[in-house]
């Protein structure tokens, strides 16, 4: 929010500069030779010019927060995305800590339960032991019974070692079922603590990928952000009324013959300069004065191409800049002073849907966000410099995605964590003709297949 704030301050001032230099106003004023709060005249003046600078700029900035959804995301939501980034990092941190105290309880339990293992092990030397000697007993007691004149003292003494024996054979297997109940407990315990690690792991793999996506959301904001930033700036630069290479008017047309389309051109010439004259002196007397300048030879070299049986898409084009009130418009300049061009290109499908206009290698596996949205941007450039060379007539602003910029975040989201290199490509996202406008989709493809793509449609692209 307090981007914003900063940006609609500097558009006021701004604003105020700029109406100060509004000398129209000023001198208007300054003519009348009004006062206001008891000020000179000329004080006066300089007082509403700079109010109705700043009233311009409140109007224009309004106007752009209306029409342009990203200008409103990127000037009241940067903050809350940079607050969700650094809660995402505590989060993150918090888990990674949580994780290494359960590695640390791990370790303890498997050294625990080597212990016991050590402890059986002993147990179990000593069971056979005993097994042995009272085995041993067993043969001296059966070798002692077939020998003549042994005594039956010596017998009872035997059988008294056997008992003796066998309870110590009886303690020691209580022994050993009970360090055998020790190990199955810390196998329990340590395959709940395993349990417990896995879910931690989970939980700090959904944490960096949350990271991740709003470190991409953030560099996609910030580049919306300075474009949005470098178009208003220049529109607040001066008073531009019509730019270089604008497009004043458009027409569809298939004239059956030299004259019909002679005067098509003619009445299209006369609507391009009725919405430039509106444009460049809105307040002229005179709506019928004749501001666009074209050579003759040019309409009937036009006239001549398109009288072939085909459809045509005459086109006319401002060739300079000219701003509101040019002094040459103004003063009815003879011959006129705003040069314009004239195009006739065919009508036709120029891209089919789906087809490849550009494309773009990610070398990296796992690639950085700034290079990333860097790759998009030479992408978009690339495709529309293809449609310019193949005689699209309007490729500027191109609609990606359908315009949104949630399917482009996690389109590049899926690049970023998808692993292992590959290829980002732009692609007609329905069929593109002469006129335009030049609709995108994203896809990724590695090897000649394609991956996954950002297409909004209900229709499948087709390999390439």
């Amino acid at each position: 929010m307090g981007v914003g704030l900063l940006l609609i301050t500097t558009v006021l001032v701004l604003g105020g500069v700029i109406a100060t230099l509004g000398d129209r106003i000023g001198m208007r004023v300054g003519k009348a030779r009004l006062s206001l709060f008891n000020l000179r005249p000329r004080q006066t003046a300089t007082v509403v010019s700079i109010l109705t600078g700043s009233v311009i700029s409140a109007s224009t900035l309004g106007l752009l927060l209306v029409a342009s959804e990203q200008l409103r995301k990127g000037l009241f939501e940067f903050e809350e995305t940079q607050a969700n980034l650094s809660e995402a990092r505590t989060a993150l941190e918090d888990t990674q800590a949580a994780k290494a105290d359960v590695e640390t309880a791990l370790n303890r339990v498997t050294r625990q339960k080597i212990d016991a293992e050590g402890e059986l092990t002993e147990v179990n030397t000593f069971l056979d032991e005993a097994t042995n000697r009272e085995t041993l007993v067993r043969q001296r007691l059966d070798q002692t019974q077939n020998q003549l004149g042994i005594g039956s003292q010596e017998a009872d003494q035997l059988q008294g070692e056997i008992g003796r024996l066998q309870q110590d054979r009886q303690v020691l297997q209580r022994q050993q079922t009970e360090v055998k109940r020790q190990i199955a407990q810390r196998d329990r315990s340590l395959a709940q603590r395993d349990q417990e690690l896995q879910q931690r792991d989970l939980a700090i793999a959904q944490r960096e990928d949350a990271l991740d996506r709003l470190k991409t959301e953030q560099a996609f904001l910030e580049d919306e952000i300075q474009r949005l930033e470098s178009e208003f700036i220049k529109l607040r630069a001066g008073n531009v009324a019509i730019s270089r290479n604008q497009t004043l008017a458009l027409l569809i047309t298939r004239p059956q013959s030299l004259a019909a389309a002679t005067t098509e051109i003619e009445q299209l010439l006369a609507e391009a300069n009725r919405l430039a004259l509106n444009e460049i002196w809105p307040d002229a007397p005179d709506k019928a004065v004749r501001i666009l300048r074209i050579s003759p030879q040019s309409v009937r070299e036009t006239a001549r191409v398109i009288t072939d049986g085909q459809q045509y898409v005459i086109r006319v084009g401002v060739s300079g800049n000219y701003v509101v009130g040019e002094p040459c418009v103004v003063q009815q300049e003879d011959p006129p002073c705003v040069e314009i061009s004239l195009q006739a290109k065919l009508n036709r499908i120029v891209f089919e849907q789906g087809e490849t206009l550009a494309r773009i290698p990610i070398e990296a596996a796992y690639p950085s966000t700034p290079s990333l949205v860097e790759a998009l941007r030479t992408l978009v450039t690339s495709a529309q410099i293809k449609a310019s060379l193949e005689g699209i007539i309007i490729v500027d602003n191109p609609r990606v995605a359908g315009g949104f910029s949630e399917p482009v975040i996690d389109f590049l989201n899926q690049v970023q964590n998808y692993g292992a290199p590959l290829d980002i490509e732009a692609v007609a996202g329905k069929q593109i003709f002469t006129t335009g406008p030049l609709a995108l989709e994203l896809v990724a493809s590695r090897n000649g297949q394609r991956l996954f793509q950002t297409q909004l449609s209900d229709s499948n692209f087709s390999d390439n």
